[in-house]
């Protein structure tokens, strides 16, 4: 049986190689800004209830359009934002709760999105 050697130059060539390839899949992402958008007409949310998914640290801006007047509230977040029939209005939050939140028409108890935040 015969052993062959490696050559010099391979070693650090497939060190670097490993190195990149851990961070690659590490992922280094860091906060980014999430935009979501609601539409509620004749009662029910256009569309259906939708998910929206965010990371911790993520700034969330939603986009909120009503054809009646409505109060959106985010539940965990305690924010709420009135909305005139047919007005547009959007809210902004720092995303530093991780979990599930329903979203819904306060006055209805309604859900119209949910927003799940990733650690």
């Amino acid at each position: 049986m015969s052993m062959q050697l490696v050559p010099e130059k391979t070693i650090p060539t497939l060190a670097i190689a490993f190195t990149f390839l851990i961070l690659a899949a590490c992922g280094s992402e860091g906060p980014t800004d999430r935009n979501f958008s609601i539409e509620f007409a004749n009662g029910e949310p256009v569309g259906g209830v939708e998910r929206f998914t965010a990371n911790q640290g993520d700034t969330i801006v939603i986009d909120l359009s009503t054809d009646e007047a409505a109060t959106f509230h985010i539940h965990g977040y305690d924010i709420e934002f009135a909305v005139e029939a047919g007005g547009k209005a959007s809210m902004e939050l720092l995303a530093d709760a991780t979990g599930r939140f329903a979203i819904e028409i306060e006055e209805s108890e309604q859900h119209v999105a949910f927003l799940e935040i990733r650690p």
